[in-house]
C-alpha cells in the first residue's frame, strides 16, 4: 500500500481542499479517497436506524433513533423528513413527516420516495419498552410534497431492508415486534411491482435464511441480501442473491473478517460494482468471488446508510460507532479516483 500525495492533492481540487488517496497494489485497481467532512452540512441531529435515499439530485432522510444504543421510547424516535440539494448543499430542507419510525427502509423510483415498514415505540421515556413493528407503506411525491398510503406489507416488519430493481420494490429480512408478546422473525421475502395498475405485494420463493439487521442492494440484475443477525443468535457475514429471471436464490461469498462485520451494514451498487460498509469502517467491494478492502472511514459506523451519489462517489451518513459514539458528520468516498500507477 503506497501513498501518492501529489495525486491526492489533485483528486478533489475542484472543492479547493486536499484529500488523501489510498493506493492499493496490484493491476487495474482504482484508488479510493475519503472526502472532506465539510463537503456536505452535518445531519441536523445524530440518528441511527433510519431510512435514506437519493432521487433527482436530492438526498432524503426519514426518521431514526436519536437516543443512545438500546434506548427506545417515543421521545427518542423521529418523524423528521428532510432533504439536501446535492447541487447546492447549503442547508437541509424540512419536508412533511408522518409517523415516528425507526428500523425502516426508504427507496426511490420514478422521482418518488417509498417508505417501507419500521417500528414505533409506544412507551415514553422511563417506561417499560413497548415496541411494535408496522406493515405501513407510503409514497411521497416531491412535486406536491404529500404522502399517499399504499398497500401494506403482508405482515409487520422492521430491521429489514428494501431495494428497487426494474421498478419493483424487494423487501427481505427483519422481524415483527409485538410489544410484550415478543417478536416473530420474518421467513419470507416480498416484492411490489410499481408498474402494475393495481399494486399488490407478492411473496418470493422462501429465502434460504432467516436474518434481520441486513442490507439490500442490487448487482447485475440480482437482489443481494447481506449480513445481519440470525434468529438463533449471533451475527452473520453471509451474502445471498435472488435472481428474478430464474426466480431462485443463490449463495454468494461471505464478507471477510469477523461475522460482526455483517451486522447493521449498508450496501449499494455503483457502476456495476457491489459495495458494503461495515461496523469497523471498512468499505468493501465485491470483485468476482472475493471481497477487496477499498477504503476506511474516518468515522466507522453501523446502522447507517451508504448511498451512491454518482458512478464515481459514495456518501455515508448517520449510524453509530461500535463504542456507542454517534456522529452527524457526512463522509464521502471516491470510487473512480485516478488509477494507481
Amino acid at each position: 500500500m503506497k501513498w501518492n500525495l501529489l495525486q491526492a492533492s489533485l483528486c478533489r481540487g475542484f472543492f479547493g481542499v486536499f484529500c488523501v488517496a489510498l493506493m492499493l497494489s496490484g493491476p487495474n485497481v482504482r484508488a479510493f479517497a475519503a472526502e472532506p467532512a465539510t463537503k456536505f452540512p452535518a445531519l441536523p441531529e445524530s440518528i441511527t436506524s433510519f431510512g435514506a435515499a437519493v432521487s433527482d439530485g436530492y438526498l432524503y432522510v426519514y426518521g431514526g433513533n436519536t437516543g443512545k444504543t438500546h434506548q427506545y421510547s417515543s421521545d427518542l424516535q423521529s418523524n423528521r423528513f428532510r432533504r439536501l440539494n446535492l447541487a447546492k448543499p447549503e442547508a437541509w430542507e424540512e419536508l412533511p413527516g408522518e409517523a415516528k419510525m425507526q428500523g425502516l427502509a426508504l427507496v426511490a423510483d420514478g422521482g418518488k420516495l417509498y417508505r417501507v415498514g419500521g417500528f414505533t415505540a409506544k412507551n415514553a421515556a422511563g417506561e417499560k419498552k413497548d415496541l411494535w413493528s408496522v406493515a405501513d407503506v407510503a409514497r411521497f411525491d416531491p412535486a406536491t410534497k404529500t404522502w399517499e398510503k399504499l398497500p401494506s406489507l403482508p405482515a409487520a416488519r422492521s430491521s429489514h431492508d428494501a431495494i428497487v430493481l426494474d421498478h419493483k420494490i424487494y423487501v427481505a429480512g427483519g422481524w415483527a415486534m409485538q410489544g410484550n408478546k415478543g417478536s416473530e422473525w420474518q421467513h419470507s421475502a416480498v416484492v411490489l411491482d410499481l408498474t402494475q395498475p393495481t399494486l399488490a405485494w407478492k411473496e418470493l420463493p422462501t429465502p434460504p435464511f432467516v436474518r434481520r439487521a441486513v442490507s439490500l442492494a442490487t448487482l447485475g440484475g440480482k437482489v443481494c441480501v447481506i449480513g445481519g443477525m440470525y434468529e438463533t443468535g449471533g451475527t452473520s457475514s453471509e451474502v445471498d442473491f435472488f435472481d428474478p429471471t430464474t426466480n431462485t436464490w443463490q449463495t454468494g461469498t461471505d464478507l471477510p473478517g469477523d461475522s460482526i462485520e455483517g451486522f447493521g451494514n449498508s450496501a449499494c451498487e455503483v457502476d456495476g460494482k457491489l459495495f458494503v460498509s461495515t461496523i469497523e469502517g471498512n468499505v468493501q467491494r465485491l470483485d468476482g468471488d472475493k471481497w477487496t478492502l477499498v477504503s476506511k472511514l474516518k468515522h466507522p459506523r453501523y446502522f447507517h446508510r451508504m448511498l451512491p451519489l454518482s458512478k464515481d462517489e459514495l456518501v455515508f451518513l448517520g449510524g453509530t460507532a461500535r463504542s456507542g459514539e454517534r456522529t452527524d458528520v457526512i463522509e464521502t468516498v471516491l470510487v473512480n479516483a485516478p488509477q494507481a500507477k
